[in-house]
């Protein structure tokens, strides 16, 4: 087979090279990475759509925020207010109409791309798209900007695969593998050889993995500065918000004050130990992959429920997927793929008689 050859080629110069070469530049399957961009993209719709509704409000240069406020956020004093200085909503101008295809024409895009189709072109406008929303205050969420940083990645590594060993036609060079489709198995049928591999893929994620443990590790670390965290109660304060907590919900809350506390304590010192303990079991195969992965799921929880954060536990679930190695992205589809494919046993007249009971049996034999 052609891409089996292209495999062993790929790889073979870094054999004799050290693994840190290995680390960056090893060429593996797409597979991981293709199933992070679906993942990334339905959290960029959905973070898109939440706006249906309130949109022209929140987004355009006729709502909450006009355009004299956008030129005067683009001043020294604002700065560190957005990823960048501009949005493609400036088009728009005032226009809403302008402003409702621009809008609608974006979710578009990111649809394609989370679908698979054209992925270099929409990978790179669902990066322009991302970082153009995210330059707005009326809308401006803390967890928010890691949603730029998925599409940066996202958009990266879809660029650049298959150039090299994809044995990729010249439409594909220009617009993207035809393997990225979702549904490319029932569009174009079942590959008949083993799918290239991409070092593209591999340094996109190694690239991912990186940034994403720099930001657990800092956050924390940050958390180590605050003394609410040593004392244990970092968690309390936001689940009593000053503007909806009252002396009447305190007083009920009274009675089991040493429990709460205590259990709030204890998932807070977890949640640390987690953070700070992240970089020496992200890369690890085996039990450490409960580790990595509850962690993550739990983290997302937690973040929902204590903090109000809707899209950095989805931020977090990605960026701990980003570490599985592409034998592990495997097993969990042939896995998914055994379940959805089983089928439910048929029970015969004769397999029901004799699993009657001898009484029952007996019973039936008097009747006749």
């Amino acid at each position: 087979m052609k891409n089996d050859r292209s495999a062993a080629d790929a790889n073979e110069g870094l054999q004799s090279g050290n693994a840190w070469t290995r680390f960056w530049f090893a060429a593996i399957p797409q597979t991981g990475m293709r199933l992070l961009r679906v993942l990334a993209g339905l959290v960029i719709l959905g973070w898109l759509l939440s706006f249906v509704g309130h949109h022209r409000e929140l987004l355009s240069v006729n709502g909450l925020v006009g355009f004299d406020a956008h030129s005067q956020l683009q001043g020294p004093e604002y700065e560190g207010t957005g990823p960048i200085g501009w949005s493609i909503l400036y088009f728009a101008n005032g226009n809403l109409a302008a402003f409702e295809a621009i809008y609608w024409t974006s979710i578009t895009i990111v649809l394609l791309f989370t679908l698979g189709v054209a992925t270099r072109l929409t990978g790179i406008g669902m990066w322009v798209i991302v970082t153009s929303f995210l330059y707005n205050p009326a809308t401006s969420y803390e967890g928010d900007y890691m949603l730029g940083i998925l599409a940066f990645y996202m958009m990266l590594g879809h660029l650049f695969a298959g150039f090299w060993n994809g044995d990729l036609s010249l439409n594909e060079k220009i617009l993207g593998s035809k393997r990225d489709f979702v549904f490319a198995n029932i569009a174009f049928g079942p590959e008949t050889d083993l799918p290239a591999p991409s070092t593209s893929a591999n340094w996109m994620l190694r690239l991912l993995q990186i940034h994403f443990v720099i930001i657990i590790l800092a956050n924390g670390l940050h958390k180590f500065q605050i003394a609410d965290w040593w004392a244990g109660v970092a968690l309390w304060y936001p689940l009593h918000p000053p503007f909806q907590t009252t002396a009447e919900s305190i007083l009920r809350e009274r009675p089991s004050a040493t429990f709460t506390l205590f259990w709030l304590s204890v998932a807070q010192y977890i949640a640390l130990a987690w953070q700070i303990g992240f970089p020496a079991f992200a890369w690890k195969p085996g039990w450490s992959r409960v580790v990595l992965l509850g962690g993550a799921m739990a983290y997302w929880l937690g973040v929902v429920v204590v903090f109000g954060l809707p899209l950095f536990g989805p931020f977090v679930v990605i960026g701990c997927l980003s570490y599985l190695r592409p034998e592990e992205w495997a097993y969990v589809i042939d896995r998914a793929s055994k379940w959805m494919k089983r089928e439910t046993p048929v029970i015969t007249k004769a397999q029901v008689e004799a699993k009657k009971p001898a009484a029952l049996a007996n019973k039936d034999t008097i009747k006749k």
